[in-house]
């Protein structure tokens, strides 16, 4: 691939690789680094939270600001009109090789490109200490048996941040749930009762406990107070480096014989505010290419070991991973894709309200609660509709 050279443009990036747990920003910063003095092209990568990267996002249609190019979660490509992003040309993947045609997907709102893989995983597994389980604990009756022992010792058998829908879906899924139905929001179920309900028993009990993904997840199963976590494919580079050998990675645990599937997504390239149509366009592509091609992807395999989407590095990876990683790769087969409809946010933030309340309420208020947001925002939007 080539790389546009000798201009002293600037390119903002924006990309919310933060906390302390989230390797990632290594790289991407490395990356730019290296192609802005290769090419001359300063590419500047800007870090923010989740959620204020969404909410920014959103706002570039009405704001006319933003960046010119955001790394995000593939689903977030859903925000393609509020945040006006550009169409990928199609000669871009003639220039992309060894990107697998399949991944291009991920980013499709309508059978429209809006966005370029960059890596793919993004799925939750069960990581758990070598130390206190001699194996993954496979299902949650499992768990049941050797919750006791562990809990008179003073340790936590499984953690997983609760607030999180994202964190939730597993149990939704082996319950035979899904968030959307024919596109459409399904949150008031027989099976997210369930789910919720499931969910809640095992907190009440001690086997699971809620806890802050960035921090006191993380924190507590390095420290061995936690015997398991169900947490991000994103985060298996810093728990490699706290935990070594102590560290094992397994499925999530089945409930009552039923699978328990995560989302997987990519993690790709946006255009906000329409930049590839701007005279900037040559060092975008420029920029993603790099990303994309076989050096930039080994530089995310190997320094922070994310899953790439070039199949020859990929190939690579599995040819010589530990145990651990391998099993994490493996776990791709374990997942579903991760929905990209724009109605998704309400639907997060819809799931978000309710889980907030997991202690304090039974599952059918919470089903109610889901739902009552879901009303006032379906609402919102046909006011704001009839207003424009």
């Amino acid at each position: 691939m080539s790389y546009r050279a000798n201009t002293a443009d600037s390119l903002v990036v924006w990309h919310e690789f933060d906390g302390k747990g989230d390797t990632s920003i290594q790289v991407l910063e490395g990356l730019c680094q290296s192609f802005s003095s290769r090419t001359g092209v300063s590419v500047i990568p800007e870090v923010m939270n989740i959620t204020d990267l969404v909410a920014r996002l959103r706002r570039v249609g009405s704001s006319g600001a933003g960046p010119h190019m955001a790394l995000t979660p593939a689903d977030m490509a859903g925000y393609a009109q509020e945040a006006l992003y550009s169409e990928i040309p199609e000669a871009f993947w003639s220039s992309a090789e060894g990107l697998d045609p399949k991944i291009r997907s991920a980013m499709q709102v309508g059978g429209v490109q809006y966005g370029i893989p960059v890596l793919t995983g993004n799925h939750l597994v069960l990581y758990y200490n070598q130390s206190i389980y001699d194996e993954a604990p496979s299902s949650w009756e499992v768990i049941d048996n050797l919750g006791g022992p562990l809990l008179e010792r003073g340790i936590v058998p499984v953690g997983a941040d609760l607030r999180d829908p994202y964190y939730f879906i597993p149990f939704l899924t082996a319950m035979g749930g899904w968030p959307l139905k024919d596109g459409s929001p399904d949150l008031g179920s027989s099976e997210m009762e369930e789910a919720l309900r499931f969910t809640r028993l095992q907190c009440e009990r001690g086997l699971l406990a809620s806890l802050d993904g960035p921090t006191s997840l993380l924190d507590r199963f390095i420290e061995g107070e936690v015997g398991a976590i169900i947490c991000g494919e994103w985060i298996f580079n810093y728990l490699d480096q706290n935990m070594g050998e102590r560290l094992g990675v397994g499925a999530l645990p089945s409930i009552l014989g039923k699978p328990s599937l995560s989302m997987t997504s990519a993690i790709g390239l946006v255009f906000p505010n329409h930049t590839l149509e701007s005279e900037q366009r040559d060092h975008l592509l420029s920029f993603a290419a790099y990303l994309v091609g076989e050096e930039g992807q080994r530089e995310w395999a190997e320094r922070v070991q994310r899953i790439p989407v070039h199949s020859g590095v990929l190939s690579e990876v599995k040819a010589s991973s530990s145990p651990a990683r391998a099993k994490l790769i493996e776990q791709l087969a374990n997942t579903r894709s991760m929905p990209i409809e724009p109605v998704m946010l309400t639907v997060w933030n819809a799931m978000k309200a309710g889980l907030s309340r997991l202690r304090e309420e039974d599952p059918k208020r919470l089903l109610h609660t889901m739902g009552e947001f879901l009303h006032t925002q379906s609402e919102e939007r046909l006011v704001n509709d009839n207003t424009k």
